[in-house]
């Protein structure tokens, strides 16, 4: 492979955005009673950045680690700016504060993990992805992202009729994303080419998301975001309002999306409180538009308030901080050795394996009385509050970075390893990790997620890929390598 046509790849100490963020972040909402936290959120944000900032790479793992820093951080920051104390605006009586230095420090472990795990940026990594990226044409690309989708249609569709295969066919439709990716990283590192079908692709997965119970717009952003940092090796002016304008919608609809969710959940289950979609496509959407229509300006600003304090999640932490181990004892290991188990007992052949129940948990650790499935919703502690129910403070250290180093090597494994090597495994990187990046997420949830995921990835890399796309993986026998 000649080096001819691709773009010499230099690592920079830190993404180009996270000075003038941590600076904005700090000059507007970090001065007031919280102001210690503050500056101890902004300087986690820098160390875990330059731990995890891999250019030419998807920024997944800076993704995983800068998400959950904004959830750990957002009660700090709006605080500040009511100039009120971090315990006054949660809803639950809780060490609020250290519930947020615990899980600001848990984060920062985590990063290391992720940094030791994936090993050192290497150029030739992005180099390699760019040559087989370019290798073909968009609309190629976007044909096996169809393909996929379709693939990705059919497994849903068949978990309806098998259910104890639900948690291997529900992973196989993550294999989508990571072809949608593809199709994004292949468009953007051609300024000059085709990108109708990036639109087309980018508007109906936007659709779809819209239109089901739990309205996940949010993956089409993130993974859109990621293919754009990881073909641009230079910010422009150009390049920033692209990611800006991405930025500023995804907000914008997660604060409509707040507004009306609860009102759109009630009419698209029939009124059973339950997680089901009873109502076609095209009636959802008609109901969803006229909510959206018929929004008022009070409504508006209570929804922003509301997505604040939703993106901000320690209170559940905060309050088992009082009732752990206080009132009830530290669990040395049972949810998490439960986590890492459930994964390996399918339902077909475990029939009698109990149901995740998250609400049950919270209740139990907190005594909050929460909502559970009865209500239509599920609401977990977060996987750092559990880990704290399982080993306590110094403990969950320890555990974190142990979960971080593991995503870091899975994350090398899937970008360096002989059946994935290249955009294939860069792809698969951010489909399946993406599964990580939320703090509120039960550890019992993600850590399932993640292995059956990495498990059905592995099969697809290792029976499919050489026989229909073998061309997606980097071989040395057939091209000569870059300079790294």
């Amino acid at each position: 492979m000649k080096a001819t046509g691709i773009t010499a790849l230099v690592r920079s100490p830190l993404p180009p955005v996270v000075f003038p963020a941590a600076f904005v972040f700090l000059l507007l909402f970090g001065f007031g009673p919280n102001l210690p936290l503050a500056i101890l959120s902004v300087i986690i944000l820098i160390l875990g950045s330059a731990l995890l900032w891999r250019p030419g790479d998807s920024p997944i793992l800076l993704l995983l680690f800068g998400y959950q820093w904004l959830q750990a951080s957002a009660r700090i920051f709006h605080s500040n700016f009511k100039g009120v104390d971090v315990s006054d605006l949660s809803y639950a009586v809780g060490q609020v504060s250290l519930a947020s230095f615990l899980s600001l420090v848990a984060l920062l472990t985590l990063a290391i993990g992720l940094r030791i795990g994936a090993g050192p940026w290497r150029a030739f990594d992005g180099q390699v992805c760019r040559y087989i990226a370019i290798s073909q044409n968009t609309k190629s690309w976007f044909r096996l992202y169809a393909l996929a989708w379709v693939g990705s249609a059919a497994a849903l569709l068949l978990a309806q009729y098998v259910p104890g295969l639900s948690q291997p066919l529900l992973a196989a439709t993550t294999l989508k994303w990571a072809f949608f990716w593809i199709l994004a990283y292949a468009t953007f590192i051609r300024p000059s080419d085709d990108r109708k079908y990036l639109l087309l692709a980018f508007l109906f997965e936007l659709a779809l998301g819209l239109g089901g119970y739990f309205s996940e717009f949010r993956t089409v952003f993130f993974i859109t975001i990621m293919a754009m940092a990881a073909a641009g090796t230079r910010i422009s002016g150009r390049w920033i309002v692209a990611l800006s304008a991405l930025g500023a919608l995804l907000l914008t609809i997660a604060v409509v999306w707040t507004a009306v969710k609860d009102e759109y959940r009630d009419f698209v289950s029939g009124g059973r409180k339950a997680q089901i979609v009873t109502v076609d496509y095209s009636a959802r959407m008609t109901v969803l538009t006229q909510m959206v229509a018929d929004l008022e300006m009070g409504e508006l600003a209570d929804a922003v308030e509301e997505t604040v304090n939703r993106v901000g999640y320690v209170d559940f932490f905060a309050v088992v901080l009082n009732t752990v181990p206080n009132i009830i004892p530290h669990e040395h290991g049972t949810l998490w050795l439960d986590a890492i188990s459930r994964p390996f007992m399918p339902r077909i052949l475990f029939p009698g394996k109990s149901a995740i129940n998250d609400s049950e948990r919270t209740n139990y650790y907190t005594g909050l009385g929460v909502s559970d499935h009865t209500a239509g919703t599920s609401i977990s502690i977060g996987y750092i509050g559990e880990t704290y129910i399982d080993f306590g403070e110094i403990g969950m250290m320890v555990a974190i970075f142990t979960y971080g180093l593991v995503l870091g090597r899975v994350y090398r494994w899937f970008l360096q390893g002989p059946r994935t090597q290249g955009l294939l495994g860069m792809a698969l990187n951010s489909a399946i990790l993406l599964g990580a990046t939320a703090l509120e997420t039960s550890i019992t949830k993600v850590l399932g997620g993640l292995i059956v995921n990495i498990l059905v990835a592995f099969l697809f890399a290792r029976y499919i890929v050489p026989s229909y796309v073998p061309w997606i993986v980097f071989n040395r026998k057939r091209v000569r390598s870059p300079a790294a």
